[in-house]
């Protein structure tokens, strides 16, 4: 095939037509001269902006430990260790079961392939450590001593180089249960075998794998607060090294040794081990597991939610056909076109009515959001009825829909728009103090609501304690007591009195002067600066 001819074009040529080029260094221009050779590898495939919440879902979704159903998790730290431990174990066993049943269905054997893939996916970051394989009675006489005492024609057989190659065996769907030991036949004793629980082992193999992947792949700053949080506390705290093995693999970015999962003891002259509880490794584990868990329900319910938006409000962002000729030359010549790309009146608005809350936007605009102008983002004044809120904010459409019969709504749905324009502020690391202040208040004022709101709050309707205790509802209510109840403002545009869903709590309130304040003077007008330059 015939080779087409191809032209370097120095970067001058481009300088003259008035193109400026990034400031490179010698090195990077090695490669040669062409603009091509200055894209190399990292060149644009997409200029769709991926939000923070949806690039860090799958993410966190990948994660075995983090999407295990902890439906009622316990308050006090003891209780909460076993339950997660409790958890933990209930998924290997069943998971384990369930893959030798299939087996034996398919081939006539508990073991095969399945049930080693799954046991070397949990024990992968240990791979230099442990081995894993099956034993049949056949294989050696230890073996069959094992077998006999699961009473299984197979078990596992693990080889733990941590340990100096000794070998353990462990079983699941055993008859009767074995404590961890040594093991012999009465009419034999010169073939010993070492039992473990194998399921328990697992059990904490995959609670330390689940912190280490999250630490070495998960870079969402929220999450990684957590380790940083942990590692300054037990930093500031004396204990021995013994009882600073999460805080080093933390610190270090390194799985545990399985071999701390052990407990070497001396018995008749002759160095024995065997599996201990190791308290206070999976009491750190799991309160740093609960606190990565809580993140990780928020952002999961924050994508069900958008989810759902989008399904539900599907006319809702759709310009309608045959508007009035009147409302359409509303529409084009509105002050809010001057803030936003599209605005959209429904036929039925009264017009004077939009002149007026025009004019109060454009006051609080200039007042508080710095004059801020948002044109990526279509307004839309519409009936919301059917889709049961007085307005919405679909971030993937950059829609803010406001009810024509309730224009109190519309600051909210606006600190959403700001929230989600700005990169979702709502999961920055500086935003959570006031979600945990919200948080808190919210639930100590529930003592006091109706019972009717107090089973409205605990069950699975939309307006559940978990929709708002979303971290993007939060910030968008406490924007509205930022203005309500801070700086008093009173508008059109903003709720006249707080429900519930805006806890009193004079903590509460000095943090989001705090932040807001920060966030309306500062940082909204520095947004899109730099992008620009």
């Amino acid at each position: 095939m015939k080779q087409k001819k191809t032209i370097d074009v120095p970067d001058s040529i481009f300088e003259a037509l008035g193109f400026a080029l990034p400031q490179n260094t010698q090195a990077e221009y090695e490669k040669g001269n062409s603009i091509t050779d200055y894209v190399g590898e990292s060149r644009v495939v997409s200029l769709r902006k991926e939000h923070t919440y949806h690039k860090a879902y799958p993410i966190l979704n990948g994660i075995g430990l983090l999407n295990l159903n902890f439906p009622n998790m316990p308050m006090e730290e003891c209780e909460r260790a076993d339950y997660v431990l409790q958890i933990i174990r209930r998924y290997i066993k069943n998971t384990l079961t369930s893959l030798q049943k299939k087996n034996e269905t398919v081939s006539g054997s508990g073991h095969k392939a399945d049930d080693l893939t799954f046991i070397n996916s949990i024990l992968k970051p240990f791979q230099d450590e442990v081995q894993v394989s099956i034993a049949k009675r056949s294989l050696d006489p230890t073996a069959e001593v094992a077998c006999e005492i699961f009473r299984l024609p197979s078990c596992y057989r693990i080889s733990l180089n941590c340990m100096d190659g000794e070998i353990v065996y462990g079983a699941v769907g055993t008859r009767r249960k074995r404590k961890d030991g040594y093991y012999y036949l009465g009419y034999d004793c010169s073939h010993i075998a070492h039992i473990t629980d194998l399921v328990q082992f697992l059990s904490v193999a995959f609670l330390l794998a689940g912190i280490h992947q999250i630490r070495t792949t998960v870079e969402l700053p929220l999450i990684q607060d957590v380790f940083e949080k942990y590692l300054a506390e037990e930093s500031s705290k004396e204990r021995e090294d013994i009882y600073r093995i999460l805080e080093q693999s933390i610190d270090q970015k390194f799985p545990v040794s399985l071999k701390n999962l052990f407990f070497v003891y001396n018995s008749r002259g002759k160095e024995y081990f065997c599996l201990k509880e190791s308290p206070y490794l999976i009491a750190d584990a799991v309160r740093l597991l609960c606190s990565i868990l809580e993140i990780y329900h928020e952002i999961s319910y924050e994508n069900r939610h958008r989810q759902e938006i989008g399904r539900s409000i599907a006319t809702a962002y759709i310009t309608k056909k045959n508007i009035p000729q009147s409302i359409q030359g509303a529409m084009e010549r509105t002050a809010f076109m001057d803030y936003f790309k599209f605005v959209e009146f429904d036929e039925d608005v009264d017009l004077a009515s939009v002149r007026t809350i025009e004019k109060e936007f454009e006051v609080l605009n200039q007042a508080y959001f710095t004059g801020k102008k948002f044109k990526d983002v279509t307004l839309r004044f519409r009936k919301l009825g059917k889709h049961k809120a007085s307005g919405l904010y679909y971030p993937t459409l950059h829609t803010l829909c406001v009810d024509i019969r309730s224009p109190s709504s519309f600051i909210h749905e606006y600190f959403h728009m700001i929230d989600d324009q700005m990169g979702d502020l709502s999961l920055e690391v500086s935003f959570n103090p006031i979600a945990a202040l919200y948080k808190e208040s919210f639930l100590r004022q529930m003592d006091q609501l109706s019972d009717a709101v107090k089973s409205t709050l605990n069950g699975k309707s939309k307006y559940n304690i978990q929709y708002f205790f979303r971290r993007a509802e939060i910030f968008a209510r406490c924007g509205e007591i930022y203005f309500t109840r801070i700086l008093k403002v009173e508008s059109s545009l903003i709720k006249p009195d707080l429900a519930f869903a805006y806890p009193e709590s004079n903590a509460l309130d000095e943090a989001v002067k705090t932040y807001y304040e920060t966030l309306l003077t500062v940082r909204l007008p520095n947004y899109g600066l730099s992008e620009a330059v």
